[in-house]
């Protein structure tokens, strides 16, 4: 069995493709996870798709355009990658809110999956969010998604040409609005809060009103976190499917 060179370079191209996205998606994306095993899988799907993957290699024939070719394959899978995860950017937005509107800012844990510190509140709700992800299916109608994106954008094709550039915009702005909305009750709690306290302040001026408002904020907050988990599940459950849907948008030629 004899293979063909151009055969070789499709292959290092989807390969370079499926190793990006392998880099940027969930739980992929932090030190928990090896780079050589995040490498192997990336490995392994290039292998499975390789046969079935349209190219177009004429600006492969010298070795500045094999260059070029890399690096917009690398592009290419890191945009698809970054695209899931701004789910995930919502909800650690949403975490860093709902810990500053409740009091717990000060209190932080590791998040193994991301090697940082942050609130216990976002690294609660990311543990959520990942396990949802994985719960309802979304991974596979992702992998499946990123499959589809080599017959929308075909190896060789330039991401460019896509126009991405407004989609891509587009999702960061939607990172503030769901962060925001996941957050909103505590906010409007944090706000009620407030003005109840203030008004007690007035009324009995011997009370320690920071001392108290600051042991109800607490305890209101963690009930209210109890109480909204079918809103946070709903919010990430529409938001995980629709970022299925806006990777194959982010990548139509325009």
């Amino acid at each position: 069995m004899t293979i063909e060179v151009g055969e070789i370079v499709v292959w290092v191209l989807v390969f370079l493709r499926t190793g990006a996205f392998f880099l940027g998606i969930p739980l992929f994306a932090g030190k928990m996870i090896p780079v050589k095993i995040r490498i192997s899988f990336g490995l392994m799907l290039s292998l499975l798709v390789n046969p079935l993957v349209p190219a177009n290699l004429e600006i492969a024939d010298h070795f500045a355009g094999a260059i070029i070719l890399s690096m917009n394959e690398v592009c290419i899978g890191l945009l698809l990658a970054m695209t899931v995860r701004m789910l995930f950017f919502a909800v650690e937005l949403a975490g860093h809110l709902i810990s500053y509107e409740i009091g717990l800012m000060a209190s932080s844990s590791v998040n193994p999956l991301l090697g940082s510190s942050d609130s216990t509140i976002t690294t609660l709700l990311y543990y959520f969010a990942l396990l949802l992800f994985f719960i309802t299916g979304m991974h596979y109608e992702v992998l499946k998604a990123f499959i589809l994106s080599f017959d929308i954008l075909p190896i060789g094709s330039f991401f460019l040409s896509a126009n991405p550039t407004f989609e891509f915009v587009n999702e960061v702005s939607n990172v503030f609005v769901l962060g925001t909305l996941i957050a909103a009750p505590f906010i409007a709690m944090n706000f009620l809060i407030n003005i109840s306290f203030a008004v007690l302040g007035k009324a009995v001026p011997k009370m320690n009103v920071f001392m108290t408002s600051f042991a109800i904020r607490i305890l209101s907050g963690l009930v209210l976190l109890v109480s909204s988990i079918l809103l946070i599940t709903s919010y990430v459950f529409d938001a995980s499917s629709r970022s299925v849907e806006v990777m194959l948008d982010i990548i139509q030629p325009g």
